[in-house]
């Protein structure tokens, strides 16, 4: 085809979706640097995508990320992307209730990547993560959960690949079975997983799988500051909704191919942290 035949702004529209799909999200001023492109442009060219369902606005941020009607595009549907658009307004939801940010994760590799964060709709004085940001499966709770829950076949794959891992942290605690069964077993007796010590951070995460028609496939996170809450704590609060968010997501996108998943999140109403951000700050 002739240069003078090409569509400039279809053009334009395919490498937004590009970057998109590389970056994870971005904002208009950040797509305008990367493309050379005016801003009043990025930003027609951004606001058409989202009109056509292919790029939502990030909750509660001036940020753009694909949708999973991108998805579409491609011959297969990734189920993280049915789990991230089903996930992300219930964790919305949530997060309004309860106050601590909730988060979606998913293994890629030897490590976990964050894949959707309530983190802009709380104002507690906690580290803003940015989705795309990765930690090492074995120094993560949602790591733990996402190798416990693996299939057989994956566990001995993904096995393999933390003993080869450039992350100490994989290579140390998967050197033997015995050292892998020493994490994993609490996590696969409770069902969920904390963070596995050494941990000086004062903020620690809590983790629990998602399955969809009986396989995992993401790891639902909530993550709260030590001196605002013990383990006990979170357990006694948290863990019995929690639960019930992480089956809900599943059940959401399981249920995707006939749309008939209309259930409300059952949540009670005293379910609501009565620890506010100046406690927070005080306890800092």
């Amino acid at each position: 085809m002739k240069a003078d035949q090409e569509l400039r702004s279809l053009k334009r529209g395919l490498k937004v979706l590009t970057l998109l799909n590389q970056t994870e999200n971005v904002s208009i001023t950040e797509l305008a640097r990367h493309l050379d492109l005016p801003r009043t442009t990025a930003e027609r060219i951004l606001l058409t995508l989202v009109a056509e369902g292919y790029v939502q606005r990030v909750p509660d941020d001036k940020r753009y990320r694909l949708s999973a009607k991108v998805c579409s595009l491609a011959e297969g549907f990734s189920e993280d992307c049915w789990i991230i658009q089903t996930a992300t307004p219930m964790l919305f939801r949530v997060t309004e209730q309860i106050g601590w940010p909730l988060a979606i994760s998913t293994p890629s590799g030897d490590r976990m990547i964050l894949r959707s964060t309530t983190d802009p709709a709380t104002s507690l004085w906690l580290n803003r993560r940015r989705v795309g940001a990765e930690i090492p499966i074995l120094n993560s709770s949602s790591g733990l959960v996402a190798y416990t829950f693996s299939s057989p076949v994956e566990q001995t794959v993904l096995a393999d690949l933390l003993r080869q891992s450039a992350d100490p942290y994989n290579r140390e605690r998967a050197a033997t079975p015995q050292s892998l069964e020493l994490l994993t077993r609490p996590v696969r007796e409770n069902g969920f997983a904390f963070q596995p010590p050494p941990n000086n951070n004062p903020e620690h995460s809590i983790a629990f799988p998602i399955f969809v028609n009986g396989k995992y496939v993401a790891s639902l996170l909530m993550i709260y500051m030590t001196r605002a809450m013990s383990c006990t704590t979170v357990v006694e609060k948290y863990v019995p909704h929690l639960r019930l968010l992480a089956e809900q997501i599943g059940r959401a996108a399981g249920a995707r191919g006939n749309g008939d998943f209309d259930e409300e999140i059952g949540f009670p109403a005293s379910w609501v942290n009565s620890t506010n951000g100046a406690d927070i700050r005080q306890a800092s």
